[in-house]
């Protein structure tokens, strides 16, 4: 179990699978997690979940502190370990969005990736109407890497899909960052 100012990032349970039954099946939240079809996630998302918690190089559940309410998770999954680039993954409730947890678990996660997992690199994908999260992103240094071209059908018109990434060099320089020593 990790703590920040005000999260407690914890390994996932059995009993949060509920939590994110709910987080996934929200059409606000789900239409920024997948470019699939907005549908009720049943057994084969619940076989996902497992599948998410026991794979990912750094999987998290976020959770309020210190009453302990499910908010979200982070997670780094890596497809390719000989280069040391990992995929950055995250979902909150929309009640926790525009207060600051987003940015302080993701600061949280990357810095652990670059700091105790060795990662060289954390690379993103983000819906381009996601304005919210590119803020955030851009705001701890991740740069626009590349941009798929009307690739996601959402609310009745396309919107394109942007790749983003961060090198380890460029975390330390990264504004409004605080680093732990």
């Amino acid at each position: 179990m990790f703590e920040t100012e005000r999260l407690i990032l914890r390994a996932y349970r059995d009993s949060d699978l509920g939590d994110m039954l709910r987080l996934r099946n929200n059409p606000v939240t789900q239409r920024l997690m997948t470019h699939d079809y907005i549908l009720p996630a049943g057994i084969k998302y619940i076989e996902s979940v497992q599948k998410w918690a026991t794979e990912s190089l750094f999987a998290v559940i976020v959770t309020s502190k210190p009453g302990g309410d499910f908010m979200g998770l982070c997670h780094l999954q890596v497809p390719s370990r000989k280069n040391r680039d990992a995929d950055l993954g995250v979902a909150f409730l929309p009640e926790y969005w525009g207060k600051g947890y987003g940015t302080e678990a993701i600061s949280f996660v990357v810095e652990h990736g670059f700091r105790w997992l060795a990662l060289h690199r954390v690379s993103l994908v983000v819906y381009e109407g996601n304005t919210r999260a590119i803020k955030v992103y851009k705001n701890l240094g991740f740069r626009e890497e590349g941009r798929k071209r009307k690739a996601n059908w959402v609310d009745g018109k396309w919107e394109d899909i942007i790749q983003m990434g961060l090198l380890e060099d460029e975390w330390p320089s990264s504004p409004g960052v605080t680093h732990r020593t």
